[in-house]
């Protein structure tokens, strides 16, 4: 191993001997205290009251090798910083001097990935540590903001990472005027023996060389950390967003729809136009040179919730369903509008026109039309799946199969992007349609595998979002601090929460019942939090100074709303005297006569075929609503046969005259699963034998 001192791997250490770690079923050497630290009995998490008195000692062998990674994670950066500091030397010419740089940037690329996957694996750890060890005032997401945190100031302030780099100043020939960015620019230079060497390079947005022209060290680690934004988008965001919508409890949130869509699409606007005219002042009373059009980027952006944290408490808790639904339900679905709003006020800022009547209908009208679009796109590409799976014998290969169809669900976002509709809002409802339709045509070992791929994938990829917002206070120049500017963010997006939380769910009790309780609203209001979704769409322009501004506040709110919020989730449940644990259980029991449904909301399986039959609404008050009412009829009478293999088929739901359409839509096992179908198909495929038994004929 070439270098002065040896650096200790992730590889190396994790063929240490782990800590031998406590069986969390046996009872704790500590004397409990009943009176702090309320948990429910079912959990084997040990309840403790603060972040520091719920370590044992197998709970401090495990955060120290968990530092033991994270420590020599950042080994790692320290070495690649030394041992790469020098990229040319004067033996070779400019040839060889290009391929080591080359060389030297491939290391650097691969400790980079090395260093991310070492924290990643940290995370792990941390999530499994908070698994078996509940820590009160903290978060497993708030940790990993902190990782990244520690991993900016390494690469900020350390010499690390350091190539040798110089700058040319590069012209146009002939004195060209040049109206927009190049992409690339090519460089000839006299090499060895008056031979001309020509070097492409091309523009990486974002990051500008120094006007320094000799040679010096660059911090090129620091630069080959920061990720476009277009990753985000198109690789990180779609599984996390995707597994928000397969995952859905669609019992809790389809009772609450009403109240979910008005927090969503009104209450987003609200937010959004309240930040603007809160932050507008503001800019105006303090000289900031801020346009409106700015700050209603601002607030659409800032209006996206992400209470990844607050909601892993809620489920800790077991608080009531209407509650989690509530929350889960507007922090699923406000992404998408937020999307679709900041857009629309992104282009409609970049063609300078000024804010009047018309323009607000047309932003308006484009923000239907595309949200609209959005939403049939991906609804219909999870149909079309739904089809597939039903009407073809994949099911046979549950390989094939969970590839078709993670394959399919993602096309939705792309075929979405292509026609410039938004992605995310089409992979959201792909995700709504195929849990309600295709999960059920999977076979058990695809619907295990799909469920648990997108898990995994989500779970990684905001791990990685938020390590990565952590490391980008200190790393990369396109973030501009304003502590003023800041300071009356966190007020604003406070204020402008409460204007559409408190009225609007005073308006949802006019007609809800049971009403949304002023508790409930307290813990609304307290679940704003913001996560990746904002930082991305702040992240995605950072051209100017004041959209360079607007990052650095959104990942300064981020920080204080999952520390803060998230730390204090917890004890805000104790305080506002929410329900949780077995209270809560007793009184969901109390109000509903159907449990909660793993496939389906009103379906069943037969345990015999499989098949899925479609049961019928009015099982509860929320059902006799006129809406909900024509929509489950026509979903079981129409959409889940059609889509499904639910029954009763579409041969006996609609009109005879469509029998031929109708038996053409209906699969075998449909046919087979009620007995008049089934001697009306065995006549007409010629058998004579007509078999009351359905086990006799599927077999």
């Amino acid at each position: 191993m070439s270098g002065r001192f040896v650096v200790l791997g992730p590889e190396e250490v994790a063929l240490l001997p782990p800590p031998p770690l406590r069986d969390p079923s046996l009872p704790s050497s500590r004397p409990s205290s009943p009176s702090r630290g309320r948990r429910d009995s079912s959990q084997t998490s040990i309840s403790s009251p603060s972040f520091f008195s719920s370590f044992s000692l197998s709970s401090t062998r495990a955060m120290a090798g968990i530092w033991l990674l994270l420590g020599a994670s950042v080994l790692l950066l320290l070495g690649s910083g030394r041992v790469s500091s020098h990229r040319y030397d004067t033996n070779g010419g400019l040839e060889a001097a290009a391929e080591r740089r080359a060389e030297n940037l491939h290391r650097l690329d691969t400790i980079i990935l090395l260093t991310y996957i070492t924290v990643l694996i940290v995370i792990v750890l941390t999530a499994w540590l908070f698994k078996h060890y509940r820590f009160r005032f903290i978060h497993e997401t708030g940790v990993t903001l902190i990782y990244g945190l520690f991993i900016g100031i390494v690469l900020r302030y350390f010499n690390i990472g350091l190539l040798e780099s110089q700058t040319f100043d590069v012209v146009p020939k002939n004195a060209t005027t040049v109206n927009e960015p190049p992409d690339y620019l090519r460089l000839g230079v006299n090499g060895d023996a008056g031979k001309t060497v020509t070097f492409t390079y091309e523009l990486i947005e974002g990051f500008f060389a120094d006007s320094e022209k000799k040679k010096h060290n660059e911090r090129k680690i620091e630069q080959k950390s920061a990720f476009s934004p277009e990753l985000f988008f198109n690789v990180l965001l779609p599984p996390i967003i995707f597994y928000a919508g397969y995952s859905l409890k669609k019992r809790s949130f389809f009772r609450n729809i009403g109240s979910i869509l008005l927090f969503v699409f009104l209450g987003t606007t609200i937010s959004c136009i309240a930040t603007a005219v809160l932050m507008f002042i503001f800019t105006r009373i303090f000289g900031m040179g801020f346009a409106f059009q700015e700050l209603l980027f601002f607030g659409a952006l800032i209006s996206a919730t992400d209470p990844i944290t607050v909601l892993a408490v809620l489920n800790e808790k077991n608080v009531e369903a209407n509650l989690y639904a509530l929350i889960f339900g507007e922090s699923a679905m406000n992404d998408a509008v937020a999307i679709v709003l900041a857009a629309t006020i992104d282009s409609y800022t970049m063609t300078g026109d000024t804010v009047d009547l018309m323009g607000i209908l047309s932003a308006g009208v484009t923000f239907v039309e595309v949200f609209v679009g959005s939403l049939l796109l991906g609804s219909i590409i999870g149909c079309l799946n739904a089809l597939l799976t039903k009407f073809t014998h994949i099911s046979e290969h549950p390989i094939l199969e969970s590839a078709l169809f993670i394959l399919i669900s993602y096309t939705s976002f792309l075929i979405a992007e292509i026609v410039h509709l938004t992605g995310i809002v089409a992979v959201l409802f792909c995700g709504i349609c195929q849990a309600h339709y295709t999960f059920n045509n999977l076979s058990v070992e695809s619907q295990t595998t799909t469920k648990r791929f997108f898990q995994l994938v989500s779970f990684l990829s905001e791990a990685f979002i938020f390590c990565y917002i952590g490391i980008s206070v200190f790393v990369g120049n396109n973030q501009k601090w304003n502590i003023f500017f800041i300071l009356f963010a966190l007020i604003s997006i406070t204020l402008a929460r409460a204007v559409y939380v408190y009225p609007l769910c005073e308006l949802i009790n006019l007609q809800r019942r049971p009403p949304i309780p002023k508790n409930y609203q307290h813990m609304i209001l307290f679940s704003g939090l913001r996560g990746a979704m904002a930082f991305a769409l702040a992240d995605r322009n950072t051209a100017t100074e004041n959209r360079q501004t607007i990052l650095a506040t959104t990942v300064a709110i981020v920080l204080f709303t999952v520390l803060f919020n998230g730390g204090l989730a917890s004890w805000m449940i104790d305080y506002l005297g929410i329900k949780h644990g077995e209270r809560a259980n007793e009184e969901e029991r109390a109000t509903t006569s159907i449990q909660p449904d793993e496939v389906g909301d009103y379906t069943t399986t037969s345990s015999h075929s499989g098949v899925t039959i479609a049961s019928t609404p009015g099982h509860n008050p929320w059902d006799k609503a006129f809406l909900p009412r024509k929509w489950y009829n026509f979903d079981a009478n129409f959409m889940k046969p059609l889509l499904t293999h639910a029954t009763p088929s579409l041969t006996e739901t609609l009109p005879s005259i469509c029998y031929p359409l109708a038996k053409m839509l209906t699969s075998d096992r449909q046919l087979l699963s009620h007995q008049p179908l089934r001697m009306r198909y065995d006549s007409e495929n010629g058998s004579c034998s007509m078999s009351n038994s359905l086990d006799q004929i599927l077999s």
